[in-house]
């Protein structure tokens, strides 16, 4: 389908941002086409400002712990206590090993409908753990708020080379590589035919605009490239304060709409309480 994530603009595709981002290249200026067989990506932001420096300055990162991390050191029971969609805050990385592990095991099938499988890769040396990643993915796509909507498709996580869709976590020069000839600058993240590839740096430490928001952050990075996996490209903020549509370029910018991960966020979610989607 295509490479996406949540920021560079391409003809056909979206990209990933960077640290520090220089004028885009004149052939990702079109986003108006999303191809099964293109890279897609969110596209390179306007100025030329580094965003790690923003994120600094608003002090959504310490620059000595780690982007997102706490400074006072949490004990190991307390990091199981942790909700699955906050661990493994760690560090921001430029490079990994560059090979790829499939995480092994298979999950039940969530929801209704036509099956829809899935694979989750993790470059080996990430900082983290790999399994707190598959675990995120997993929570993500199986809750009814994501693409198994009303009977649509169901899903379900297995470790196999036939998998429908692929999810992948990796350091940005790996990212870089993965997405070309989409432009991701070792910022955003991308989608390239079925492969949905997430930069570590944006997962573990979101963008200033989501205002430190990583859960809302990280549900929105892995549907907004799962969606492009699927076939959706990229739409605009409906009006304003109104919560942005899931294949909007949020990493980008939210254009005045509201922050939103889920692609359905008038859904139940999954444990059937009645908190706010975006909570």
């Amino acid at each position: 389908m295509g490479l996406a994530l949540g920021l560079c603009l391409v003809s056909g595709a979206s990209a990933v941002l960077m640290i520090s981002v220089p004028a885009p290249p004149s052939d990702l200026d079109s986003p108006s086409e999303t191809s099964a067989t293109a890279p897609v990506g969110d596209g390179v932001p306007d100025d030329s400002g580094d965003p790690r420096a923003s994120a600094e300055e608003s002090g959504q990162v310490d620059s000595a712990s780690g982007q997102g991390q706490e400074t006072s050191p949490s004990p190991e029971d307390a990091e199981e206590e942790e909700p699955v969609l906050l661990r493994s805050v760690e560090e921001e990385v430029d490079s990994a090993d560059g090979e790829m592990t499939v995480m092994e095991g298979e999950s039940d099938v969530m929801g209704d409908g036509p099956l829809t499988t899935f694979a989750v890769e993790v470059e080996d040396g990430l900082p983290g753990k790999a399994e707190d990643f598959a675990a995120a993915v997993e929570e993500i796509l199986g809750d009814p708020r994501s693409w198994g909507d009303d009977g649509e498709r169901s899903l379900q996580r297995v470790d196999g080379d036939d998998a429908d869709i692929r999810v992948l976590l990796a350091a940005p020069d790996t990212v870089d590589r993965m997405c070309a000839p989409l432009n991701t600058n070792g910022y955003v993240s991308c989608a390239n035919g079925n492969r949905a590839i997430i930069n570590q740096n944006r997962w573990v430490g979101s963008v200033p605009h989501f205002d430190d928001d990583l859960e809302t952050y990280r549900i929105y990075l892995i549907n907004h490239e799962v969606g492009h996996t699927l076939g959706h490209g990229h739409v605009d903020c409906p009006g304003e304060g109104e919560p942005a549509p899931v294949m909007q370029q949020q990493t980008l910018g939210l254009q005045g709409c509201e922050a939103n991960g889920w692609v359905h966020p008038d859904n139940g979610p999954a444990d059937g309480s009645d908190e706010d989607p975006d909570d």
